[in-house]
């Protein structure tokens, strides 16, 4: 099965593509550039593989939380990707995706990703599944949300900038869990992508053409609006 797989949805670049005889991915910082520089590597990979857009069976993406802009930058390249050519798109949420590589951690597992604005999103899982639903949280929200956890690893791409932060509210409670920090935060999550999108696929079919992304909050843009028109 040929699959393509992509996230934008924070300040990493994720592309892979697996064939039956490859697999290549590519993880980049660039510097926010996605919608200049994501369309130029999946034709990189595409002919590295030696096979064409239309030789794909299937599109895999991530669909929030996450930038505004980067998940659309996704989504819309391979839904284009998808209609030129009649191959299937899914989308995973971006969350599941981070916890994949790490789910058999032995305690609780964190995925973080920046939100802005001094707060974060994040969502909480065990190896039995995901035990809350994503949430738009500031650090000092996060200790009771872990007060039952002896054992929290925090990865995704924004888990570094936020642990700091955490251990210092923890550090306000009486709560002696321990929390680490996933090293390999910034690893390839191609692998991890594809195997969720298969998954959806094989048990829910391709998403429907006029799904989106998923926002947590809505973004400065729609926050501005509100306030302007008095719907905030």
């Amino acid at each position: 099965m040929n699959i393509m797989a992509v996230d934008t949805s924070h300040k990493l670049l994720h592309v892979a593509l697996k064939t039956a005889e490859s697999y290549e991915s590519i993880t980049r910082t660039d510097g926010g550039r996605h919608a200049e520089t994501l369309i130029p590597q999946l034709i990189a990979l595409v002919e590295r593989a030696g096979i064409g857009f239309a030789d794909l069976d299937l599109l895999v993406c991530t669909k929030g939380p996450g930038s505004f802009t980067g998940l659309r930058i996704a989504m819309s390249a391979l839904k284009g990707i998808s209609l030129g050519v009649g191959v299937p798109l899914v989308s995973v949420p971006t969350m599941d995706m981070l916890r994949e590589p790490v789910k058999f951690f032995p305690g609780a597992v964190m995925p973080v990703i920046d939100a802005k604005k001094k707060r974060w999103y994040v969502a909480l899982y065990t190896p039995e599944g995901k035990m809350t639903e994503t949430m738009d949280l500031a650090p000092e929200d996060m200790p009771s949300l872990l007060a039952d956890y002896d054992n929290v690893l925090l990865t995704g791409p924004d888990a570094l900038t936020l642990f700091p932060l955490l251990h210092a509210e923890i550090a306000k409670t009486d709560l002696t869990m321990s929390l680490i920090i996933d090293n390999l935060y910034q690893r390839d999550m191609g692998e991890s992508l594809m195997a969720l999108g298969q998954e959806i696929f094989l048990e829910h079919g391709s998403d429907d053409i006029g799904a989106g992304p998923v926002y947590i909050r809505k973004s400065d843009a729609e926050e501005a609006l509100a306030r302007k028109t008095g719907l905030s």
